[in-house]
């Protein structure tokens, strides 16, 4: 059950966090393993649901198949197909396909998705060749006539501390060619002790640079360092049809360090800190967090992190403070507090505060409970009060 007083931002980021049902399903009679959770979750206005499949074939290893399905009434029942594929793989790696509808990622391709195929091979002497093909995911399976993507990537490794690849990518909207991307990316381990990682993405449809994102990190037995750049320019990363992409286009530079310490056993300190530019405009965002650990296996922890961000039109002050604390064996009560303290209030309040209080219980034998309460206000909302519940229950079937 949910409590509301205006629609909230911040319940959709909850949903996954906090179902009303699970549930986990093995057979292994007939040599299978199927497993389904099912999650809903409910408020007075639109009850909403989430329903997971996988399923694995211990006869057929080289076969999986996975489902991800959202349901809602608002206020007619509706669904939508979020994942259903289908993936057959090597069970050495070498060969993959998958087909149906998924999220693609790979290389210097931006992640999107894709009700389409794609098929993987690696090569004896360290190559690797993707191709991909599809047309871009309409709500509920509906269609988009001539729209669709292509392209694949190849990539070749050196030795266990390289690997180099190169991707292409064309998308298409009515038969016109709505983006064309070349990108390349790099990985390597130069020294047991240092990583450097590196992609990027030249637009060929409005030459330039869409996107390009570095980093190198250097570790020690107790800290680590990570330098990091990036370029992005907004308009190359819009298709050459969005009414933005020629609006205009703010491109945005960053330039950062994170640095991990260990100060003791169970206290870590992180900091980074960034300077940023986006359309002409300089500005920096940093924070410092520090997380304690209750006991050696991190079952318990208090954490902590202060937060400065000034860049452009975004200017305020953050403090977070989170706790997890199991009470008892079966019983844990965790908690998160924010505030965030603007520059210029505008008439929005001098302060803007969240909190999330949360209580979970395992009675044994499959069975958990959970319930939350949260509450905040925002600069669009004065206030809101949210409850969640979530219950769920395991089974193991001969």
């Amino acid at each position: 059950m949910v409590c509301r007083t205006r629609p909230s931002g911040r319940r959709e980021a909850k949903i996954a966090a906090f179902a009303l049902v699970g549930l986990l399903w093995a057979n292994s009679a007939h040599a299978q393993a199927l497993r389904l959770r099912a999650d809903a979750v409910a408020e007075t206005s639109s009850p909403a649901g989430l329903i997971v499949l996988q399923g694995q074939d211990r006869a057929r290893p080289w076969l999986d198949v996975e489902g991800l399905v959202w349901g809602g009434a608002r206020p007619e029942v509706t669904g939508d197909v979020l994942v259903l594929a289908l993936r057959l793989h090597d069970t050495k790696g070498r060969t993959e396909l998958r087909a149906g509808r998924f999220v693609l990622s790979t290389g210097a391709v931006r992640p999107v998705q894709i009700d389409g195929a794609k098929a993987l091979g690696r090569l004896p002497f360290g190559a690797t060749i993707e191709l991909f093909g599809g047309a871009p995911v309409v709500p509920r399976f509906a269609s988009q006539p001539y729209d669709w993507l292509a392209g694949g990537r190849v990539a070749q490794s050196v030795g266990h501390r390289a690997t180099l690849g190169v991707s292409y990518v064309q998308r298409r909207s009515h038969m016109e060619v709505a983006d064309e991307e070349v990108g390349a990316d790099m990985t390597t381990m130069p020294l047991p002790w240092l990583d450097i990682a590196g992609r990027g993405a030249y637009d060929l449809t409005s030459p330039g640079i869409a996107e390009a994102i570095a980093s190198a990190a250097a570790r020690t037995k107790k800290t680590r360092f990570e330098l990091f750049a990036s370029h992005r320019s907004p308009g190359r990363l819009l298709p050459a049809t969005s009414l933005f992409s020629v609006l205009g286009d703010f491109p945005s530079e960053s330039l950062g360090m994170t640095v991990l310490w260990k100060a003791a056993p169970r206290l870590d300190l992180l900091a980074s800190g960034a300077g940023q530019q986006v359309g002409g405009t300089y500005g920096y965002n940093a924070w410092l967090r520090s997380t304690l650990r209750l006991d050696d296996k991190g079952a318990g922890y208090l954490g902590v992190e202060v937060r400065r961000q000034d860049v452009s039109t975004a200017q305020w002050t953050g403090l977070r403070i989170v706790a997890s604390l199991p009470i008892v064996t079966t019983f844990r009560f965790s908690t998160e507090l924010e505030v965030a303290l603007p520059d210029e209030p505008n008439g929005r309040g001098i302060a803007w505060p969240w909190g999330l209080m949360a209580l979970s219980w395992r009675p044994g034998k499959g069975w958990e409970t959970a319930a939350a309460v949260e509450a905040g206000a925002s600069p669009l909302n004065r206030y809101e009060v949210n409850g969640l519940l979530r219950l769920s229950r395991t089974l193991e079937l001969p």
